[in-house]
């Protein structure tokens, strides 16, 4: 305990001195003249817990503050979050959903670089029906990779992986290599598996880094996730309408 301290506690508490009434008596003894500092220029006790109190109160308006601005800025990224994900789960077409993704995350979020990766093999079916729904168009929305070009991103299992200050992205290939100096791989999990990645590359090294929270990326994977299934859906019921025509 600091001398303010023991100060305000004896004030509290006066039966301490119950137990001490010789230190009380000393203490009475004490005169004036004899404090090295003179009483008019020292804070009394009741100064110092006046004081004391109007810097707590200080203290917590500051934090009261600061939380309201962390609040406010959630709330902001919240409303641009369900507008993404309301255009993602409405696209009708993977062009679309594609499109939608690389138009609203730079306007929205500032992060410039956005890329869909699939994993061949998690849908035996998906990737050829997606080429053949597509044709050559398909490989500028959606970058196809290998269970084992996956694995060898996710080494711990399906969590987001976040890389900063890099000196080549593997994911955005060599035509982005200049631009991409931080970047976010959030894994897109279907049934417990992992189906493809959503990649978000920046040009600041640190705008991704190890213990940034991931729960809003997270999120969107899950949504893009959502639609990339109804999209198939939509797919095979136009297939099935042109077979029954």
């Amino acid at each position: 305990m600091n001398r303010d301290q023991i100060a305000i506690y004896l004030n509290e508490h006066p039966e301490f001195f119950n137990e001490y009434p010789e230190l009380l008596k000393k203490i009475k003894d004490i005169k004036d003249e004899d404090l090295p500092i003179e009483p008019m220029s020292t804070l009394s006790l009741a100064d110092r817990i006046i004081k004391r109190v109007h810097d707590d109160k200080e203290h917590l308006k500051s934090k009261l503050e600061w939380l309201f601005e962390i609040s406010r800025s959630n709330e902001k990224i919240q409303d641009h979050l369900f507008e993404i994900e309301r255009l993602v789960l409405t696209s009708t077409n993977l062009d679309q959903m594609v499109g939608q993704l690389k138009k609203e995350i730079p306007n929205r979020f500032g992060i410039p670089n956005v890329k869909l990766c699939l994993v061949k093999g998690s849908d035996p079916c998906m990737e050829d029906r997606l080429r053949q729904r597509y044709n050559g168009n398909l490989d500028e929305s959606v970058k196809f990779i290998c269970q084992e070009t996956a694995a060898s991103w996710f080494t711990n299992g399906l969590k987001p992986v976040l890389r900063s200050e890099i000196e080549e992205s593997d994911v955005f290939g060599p035509n982005g290599n200049e631009e991409i100096k931080s970047e976010a791989l959030i894994p897109i999990v279907a049934q417990d598996a992992m189906v493809g990645a959503i990649a978000f590359g920046s040009p600041n090294p640190f705008h991704f880094h190890e213990g940034l929270g991931t729960e809003f990326l997270e999120r969107m994977a899950d949504k893009v996730s959502i639609s990339i299934n109804n999209i198939l859906l939509i797919d095979q019921l136009k297939d099935q309408l042109v077979i029954n025509s």
